[in-house]
């Protein structure tokens, strides 16, 4: 951006604004530092370099800007259960995650609606696995026997790089989940349905997380 652009849009005049940039100004007012925050639409203390969240705060705010409108609902019915299970008074002492439910075809990918959770109580599971597990996503077709099962919930964590034969979920560019097993010659799918992703294509997939425990639906205490 131009001086002259950043001058227009931020209704300053570039003699202000070539004082800042040069450090000529001892005492600036936070009307002019506020004008220029709204220019770049962040906030006064991210344009200063103080910025109040964590590191980790910050990328996820910075992700929720680029996202459209019907995405940023979909995270805050995340949030909205996130809280709901986790603040409210009456789940005290309790541990749930939340647990992804797909729409769609699963045979070799499919679009997935995030709108669509349901929660799982993991209060009595052993510690070393609360500590890993962070989502769940429930399988709704049958595609994927005899290994995964419908209603079955995939208990996935993000904490760990994938290692050969762990089955990975991975998130393409247009948004589809796919579950592949993850060897020396790419990603496998799990039944005879769908290609392989080569060594070479991976990079162009995003590792969202790798399946730790499968849950069967109706006795959530016994584990394969």
């Amino acid at each position: 951006m131009t001086l002259n652009t950043l001058s227009i849009r931020a209704d300053l005049s570039e003699d202000t604004l070539r004082s800042l940039i040069y450090s000529q100004s001892k005492d600036v007012k936070v009307s002019t530092i506020a004008k220029i925050a709204d220019v770049f639409q962040c906030s006064i203390d991210s344009l200063l370099g103080r910025s109040v969240y964590s590191f980790q705060e910050e990328y996820i705010i910075e992700q929720l800007r680029q996202l459209s409108s019907r995405s940023q609902r979909a995270i805050l019915a995340l949030i909205d259960i996130e809280a709901k299970t986790t603040l409210h008074s009456s789940y005290a002492g309790t541990d749930f995650i939340t647990v992804f439910l797909p729409t769609g075809n699963l045979i070799d990918g499919q679009f997935y609606d995030t709108s669509s959770f349901e929660t799982l109580d993991i209060s009595a599971y052993p510690n070393s696995l609360k500590a890993s597990v962070d989502f769940g996503f429930k399988i709704l077709s049958e595609n994927f026997l005899p290994l995964y099962e419908k209603n079955d919930i995939l208990l996935l964590s993000r904490r760990q790089l994938p290692e050969h034969n762990d089955i990975t979920m991975y998130l393409d560019r247009d948004g589809r989940i796919f579950l592949r097993r993850y060897t020396p010659i790419g990603l496998e799918p799990l039944n005879r349905t769908g290609s392989i992703i080569p060594p070479n294509k991976i990079s162009q997939y995003s590792c969202i997380g790798i399946v730790i425990k499968v849950v069967k639906e109706f006795n959530i205490e016994q584990y394969r």
